[in-house]
C-alpha cells in the first residue's frame, strides 16, 4: 500500500471514530455528569394526584385563613372550594389565602388535584460564600421570629449562635454546596425526627440541645446554621405525601451561586434524619410534595402563617382536618445520584486519554 493510501485509510479510520464519539456523545456526557459508583434511587419523574381536605371548626366566632398552593416549575395545582361559604381571596408577600370569618360550626372542604414533577441538583462543587449576591444575604441572614396576640416574640431563626458550631462543622469546605452539606450531613447524622403537636415551635438552641425536631424545628435549624456563615437559607411549607395521606410540611430553599448563575434548590431534613444518610433529601425535590408558601425573611409574615386562626371564646375552638385520596399515579422514573461516585473530571479526563490513545494508534498503523 502506497504511502497516500495509507494516510488516505488513517483519515478514515480517524473519521470514523469521531462518527462514533459523535454517536455516542449523549452516553460519554451522561457518565461524565453521573459518574459510575455513585449510590442511586429511582423516583416518579412525575405525580398526578387529587384529594380532598375537609376542615371541622367550631367556635363563638372565628377567622381561618387557609394558604392555597399555586402553580409553579415543579407543580401544576387546581384548587376549588367545595364549601357553601362566602370567602375573602387575599394576595400578599408571594402568598394567596382563603380567608372565612364565620361564627359556630363549620365545614370547609377544599378540592386539589394535578401533577408534581421531580428535580434534583448534581452540584459537586460550586462557587464560594462571596459570590452569593448581597440583596439575597440583606433579605435573609438575620433573625426571624414568632409573634403572638399579645405581641410576645419567640426567636425561631437564631444565626448569631450558631456561628462558632457552624464554622467549625463546614471548616475545610471553601464551596457553597460543600458548606451545606457538611451542616446537612451533622443535622442528619446527630438528630432525630420528633412529631410534635405543639402549635409554638421550639427555638433552634432547643432543637440544638434536645437532638430532635419535627419538620419545621429542623428547618429553622439548619436555616439558623446556614445564615450565620453567611449562606441565605429560608424556610418552604406546603403538603408532603407520605404514602397513605397528605400532611403539612417544611422543608429548606437555599441558593447556590454556580457557574456564574444561581441555583435555587431544596434540601429537607427529615427524609434521613435519624438514619442512614445517604443525602436523599439533599438537592432533590421528590414528586411528594406541593408548595405552599417559600417565607420571604419578613417575620410578620411568617407569624402570619402560623397564626392562621383568631377566634372568640367560650366556647373553646373546636379543628380536626381529614385528608380523602381521590388519586394518586407515578408517571415515568428518574434516577437520582445520592452518593459519592468518581469526580466528573475524572471521568472526562478517561475519556479524553482513550480518544486521544486510539487516534495516536492509528496515526502510528
Amino acid at each position: 500500500m502506497g504511502k497516500q493510501s495509507r494516510i488516505a485509510v488513517k483519515a478514515l479510520a480517524i473519521g470514523i471514530l469521531l462518527i462514533i464519539v459523535y454517536m455516542f456523545l449523549p452516553v460519554i456526557t451522561g457518565l461524565v455528569e453521573n459518574p459510575p459508583g455513585a449510590a442511586y434511587a429511582i423516583l416518579p419523574e412525575h405525580e398526578e394526584f387529587e384529594f380532598l381536605q375537609t376542615i371541622n371548626i367550631s367556635a363563638r366566632s372565628f377567622t381561618i385563613n387557609i394558604t392555597i398552593p399555586q402553580s409553579s416549575q415543579y407543580q401544576q395545582v387546581y384548587v376549588t372550594d367545595e364549601s357553601p361559604y362566602p370567602k375573602t381571596v387575599m394576595k400578599e408577600y408571594n402568598r394567596t389565602w382563603w380567608s372565612y370569618s364565620l361564627t359556630g360550626a363549620a365545614q370547609i372542604k377544599i378540592h386539589y388535584s394535578g401533577e408534581t414533577t421531580t428535580a434534583y441538583w448534581r452540584i459537586d462543587h460550586s462557587e464560594g460564600v462571596g459570590a452569593i449576591p448581597q440583596w439575597l444575604k440583606t433579605k435573609y441572614d438575620h433573625p426571624e421570629y414568632l409573634e403572638d396576640s399579645t405581641g410576645k416574640k419567640r426567636y425561631v431563626i437564631t444565626p448569631a449562635l450558631f456561628t462558632n458550631v457552624t464554622e467549625k462543622i463546614t471548616a475545610g469546605k471553601s464551596d457553597v454546596v460543600g458548606k451545606l452539606r457538611a451542616i446537612y450531613d451533622y443535622i442528619v447524622q446527630n438528630f432525630h425526627y420528633k412529631t410534635d403537636r405543639n402549635p409554638n415551635p421550639q427555638t433552634p438552641l432547643e432543637t440544638w440541645n434536645n437532638k430532635s425536631g419535627d419538620c419545621d424545628e429542623l428547618s429553622f435549624l439548619f436555616a439558623s446554621m446556614a445564615r450565620s456563615i453567611g449562606i441565605p437559607a429560608w424556610v418552604e411549607y406546603g403538603f408532603l405525601y407520605t404514602g397513605s395521606t397528605w400532611g403539612q410540611h417544611a422543608w429548606i430553599q437555599t441558593a447556590i451561586p454556580y457557574q456564574g448563575t444561581l441555583k435555587y434548590v431544596n434540601i429537607d431534613l427529615t427524609v434521613e434524619v435519624g438514619r442512614k444518610d445517604l443525602g436523599m433529601g439533599f438537592l432533590v425535590r421528590d414528586p411528594y410534595r406541593i408548595t405552599e408558601w417559600v417565607e420571604d425573611g419578613n417575620s410578620s409574615h411568617l407569624s402570619s402563617y402560623y397564626h392562621y386562626i383568631t377566634y372568640t371564646e367560650p366556647p373553646q375552638l373546636s379543628l380536626s382536618e381529614h385528608i380523602s385520596i381521590l388519586k394518586m399515579k407515578e408517571i415515568g422514573s428518574v434516577r437520582i445520584y445520592v452518593g459519592p461516585g468518581l469526580p466528573s473530571w475524572l471521568m472526562a479526563l478517561i475519556f479524553g486519554v482513550i480518544i486521544f490513545a486510539a487516534v495516536v494508534i492509528i496515526i502510528k498503523m
